[in-house]
């Protein structure tokens, strides 16, 4: 993990600062006491087995019990506070990377993958989470153990101390040319990953069409190409640590080795005790040991700091929308939405080219055109996910770039295409707006389709499943209108919503709900002769332009584009 990622990730979440400072100073006592120990067994051997003073190597080995014991509770609680620090900092970050992707606008989620954000979510959030839990407490307590080594092993001897290091330069060199190389495969790693989650997310979701169009073999070997390369990544990452830790262990051996050798020439001398020897190579090994635990630890450090620049790489995204704008217009004017000479491009080509019309409050508008022709692109512009590319969208005579996101939000519903129902019950997804002021079953009696959910085992407690599985795309659609309409916007889009269903149910909806619609502006992407009747006005899109504004009888007589979609939309009737 980079300086730059390690410090980013620490001011990220503040608040585990002192939790963090007070593990780390429950960690650092244990490493002090870990030093104690070969100071013991020196004395121990110096003034007890070659002096053969037993009672004295007997108080000493007391002493070392006495230090053992100490270490084990300090330790034990060294572990658990350093667990918890990680566990709460995963948490932490988790929620903060949800609330940001929320915040973020809809065009960062038509340009990114659903499997590749999944993967920010669960392998990333995974691969902190391992970190957290197994590597956090050993990464803390090997440095702190390398600190205190460093420095027992400079007091012992301190011209010994200088030659069992003279090999720390080449592991040094060593170190860094395997961090260049980890760096680039760790990255590698989790970015196939995120590729392997969306190819298998692609593959279960369309495995309908998948079937039907016998593609099995072709789209396996899709998922098969990139899980190929993902398994590279993993293999290049493992040949790294193949070559690094049997050099660390080398450094170690050859380290021991030269201290041994001239410690034994400083022994015949007697400018050093045998007693001293021992203790010197006891934090050799104390110093060693923590460098090839982080080595195996190392795996865990690089995974996680993947995942926190994979993170980083989402929290650096600023949402545009949600920031622009601060106005709540003065919603008395009856000129609810107006557009001046409105022209948009998602960034390629323009699909829309010098929109201009006017929706007064309480009109209830249908959008016609043949696929293509921009319809659905109104309706996001209306609900402000995009602002125009040129001329101006406003809304209660007040531009789109001035009024504010939560304006938006509270003042205008929509009903996708595809029903989106959450996971939970019928009740629970249609007071989603408002749970607290919606008198469910009053405000259902009153349109007339409260009986209509008597034809579930539990009524309205019926438990739809994960994204309405349990219920008809019908019926998932019925319900989503419902829930726009019950949540009492002054404007509502439906973008082709009544698509799933059948003409009766069509018709029972569009009745029942015309009453709850009186007061407010609705605009239908219509595709159906009914939709289309009901309408006051119709906005007749063709290729991204305006070609017809106005009621059906005189759309009918003045307006040919309208005339053939007319006859098309009357001869499938």
């Amino acid at each position: 993990m980079s300086n730059n990622t390690f410090l980013r990730s620490f001011k990220l979440v503040p608040e585990i600062s002192r939790p963090f400072l007070w593990s780390s100073l429950i960690a650092l006592t244990g490493s002090g006491l870990r030093m104690v120990g070969p100071q013991l067994i020196s004395r121990g051997i110096d003034d007890g087995v070659l002096k053969s003073d037993y009672q004295y190597l007997l108080q000493q080995s007391f002493f070392y019990f006495i230090t053992l014991v100490l270490l084990y509770f300090v330790a034990s609680k060294a572990l658990l506070a350093i667990g918890l620090v990680g566990e709460s900092y995963v948490r932490s970050i988790r929620e903060k990377l949800f609330k940001h992707l929320a915040s973020l606008d809809i065009n960062y989620f038509e340009k990114n993958k659903t499997g590749v954000l999944v993967a920010r979510m669960t392998s990333d959030m995974q691969s902190l989470n391992e970190f957290a839990r197994e590597g956090a407490s050993s990464v803390i307590t090997a440095l702190l153990t390398i600190f205190g080594a460093t420095v027992a092993v400079f007091l012992v001897d301190v011209q010994l101390a200088f030659l069992s290091f003279l090999i720390l330069p080449l592991l040094g060199v060593a170190t860094k040319i395997f961090r260049n190389h980890a760096d680039k495969t760790y990255w590698a790693v989790r970015e196939w990953i995120g590729q392997v989650l969306s190819s298998l997310q692609e593959g279960i979701s369309g495995v309908r069409i998948i079937q039907a169009y016998a593609d099995e073999k072709s789209q396996f070997n899709r998922f098969k190409n990139i899980n190929d390369e993902h398994l590279k990544a993993n293999m290049q990452s493992a040949k790294n640590i193949a070559i690094y830790f049997p050099f660390l262990e080398i450094t170690r051996v050859t380290s021991i080795a030269v201290v041994i050798w001239f410690a034994s020439l400083r022994i015949s001398e007697g400018t050093l005790s045998v007693g001293e020897l021992v203790a010197l190579l006891f934090y050799l090994n104390y110093f060693f040991d923590p460098l090839i635990q982080l080595s195996f630890n190392y795996d865990l450090l690089r995974s996680a700091g993947s995942s926190m620049k994979k993170v980083f790489s989402i929290l650096d995204e600023e949402p545009v929308l949600s920031t622009m704008g601060s106005q709540s217009p003065n919603m008395e004017s009856n000129n609810v939405i107006e557009f001046e000479n409105v022209s948009f491009s998602y960034g390629r080509e323009t699909v829309l080219h010098n929109v201009d019309f006017s929706i007064m409050k309480g009109e209830k508008i249908a959008i016609v055109g043949e696929t293509g022709a921009g319809k659905s692109t109104i309706a996001k512009l209306i609900l402000r996910f995009y602002l125009s590319t040129e001329g101006d969208v406003k809304f209660y005579n007040e531009s789109a770039k001035d009024v504010s996101q939560r304006w938006a939000r509270k003042n205008i519903a929509y009903v996708p295409q595809e029903s989106f129902l959450f996971r939970g019950t019928i009740r629970d997804n249609l007071i989603y707006s408002n749970p607290t002021k919606i008198k469910l079953e009053q405000e259902l009696s009153e349109i007339g389709v409260l009986g209509w959910f008597e034809r579930y085992e539990n009524g309205l407690d019926q438990e739809v499943g994960e994204r309405g599985s349990n219920v008809s795309a019908g019926e998932r659609q019925f319900i989503a209108l419902l829930r726009a309409v019950l949540a009492k916007r002054e404007i509502i889009v439906f973008d082709e919503a009544t698509a799933n269903l059948d003409i009766e149910s069509e018709n029972s909806i569009l009745d029942a709900t015309d009453t709850l619609l009186d007061y407010q502006t609705s605009i239908v992407i219509a595709h159906r002769l009914e939709t289309i009747l009901n309408a006051e006005k119709i906005l007749v899109m063709r290729d991204g332009k305006l070609v017809g504004f106005d009621n059906h009888e005189n759309l009918l007589s003045d307006n040919e584009i309208y005339k053939d979609l007319f006859s098309a939309w009357n001869l499938s009737s």
